[in-house]
């Protein structure tokens, strides 16, 4: 199952922004060993300078406390940019719903939270029919 689970990931980046290294290792170890391709970023500028030199992400794992700017801003950056790419916002911040909620490009997660959650997240964000099946004001949390 994990083979084909692997043949089905190939060629679907991933760009995961995290400033806690041990955080952002455990991204990059689960989400490869199930064949994704892996991007990391220990700050939003850094994961600016990823996204736009990797066009073909196809999905943000975004933290919200990041030193040089906040997730919040960076999710305002990034709507700006008219992109597409869907966002799952994890962090234990309290309001992450309210930040999320009405942008139907981003998905929340509330920190701590088990990675068999991500990866089904990931799945349905993945899907090419992804957007009928989230709804803009139902997130998964």
């Amino acid at each position: 199952m994990l083979e084909t689970t692997r043949q089905t990931n190939q060629n679907q980046k991933i760009l995961a922004i995290e400033d806690d290294p041990d955080v952002l290792a455990l991204y990059k170890s689960y989400l490869q060993k199930r064949g994704y391709e892996v991007l990391s970023a220990s700050g939003a500028v850094e994961g600016i300078s990823l996204l736009q030199s990797n066009p073909d992400t196809r999905l943000i794992l975004l933290d919200l406390n990041l030193p040089g700017m906040s997730g919040e801003e960076w999710i305002a950056w990034y709507v700006q940019q008219g992109k597409q790419t869907p966002v799952v916002v994890a962090s234990g911040k309290g309001d992450i719903l309210t930040i999320t909620k009405g942008n139907n490009m981003t998905a929340a997660l509330t920190k701590p939270f088990h990675m068999e959650e991500l990866q089904e997240l990931i799945e349905v964000l993945l899907a090419d029919d992804w957007h009928e099946q989230v709804s803009p004001d139902r997130k998964m949390h």
